[in-house]
């Protein structure tokens, strides 16, 4: 019998999006599959509301698609994947975001990669 361990290692991606071009916020590792367990943005600014997009790019299939466009109020946090979804990513794929402001807002995700 033969037993493969696999490591199952928790992360956190935290940044702040400093510009309105699309940014990288997390990249799978080689040889790993991550979930994206939660993912929150805090709108810092303290009178005007932004819009966010989340993207993903399927690097396997060459393509990034839009997850999820909100506007969020001035100094509020927004969490994603609050009903207990998942986001399940393999090796290379990208989460990325697009504030429509730069500056306004700071970003959160917790992972779980599993090599």
């Amino acid at each position: 019998m033969v037993f493969i361990v696999m490591a199952n290692i928790y992360k956190n991606a935290i940044t702040s999006l400093s510009t309105t071009n699309l940014t990288t916020v997390y990249t799978v590792p080689t040889a790993t599959v991550a979930i994206i367990k939660t993912i929150s943005v805090y709108n810092s600014n303290a009178s005007n509301a932004a819009t966010l997009t989340v993207h993903i790019t399927d690097t396997s299939a060459s393509v990034t698609k839009v997850f999820d466009l909100v506007d969020v109020a001035a100094v509020t946090k927004k969490g994603f994947l609050v009903n207990g979804e998942n986001i399940i990513l393999d090796e290379a794929d990208i989460l990325k975001m697009t504030a429509e402001t730069a500056n306004y807002f700071d970003v959160y995700v917790s992972i779980l990669e599993v090599s």
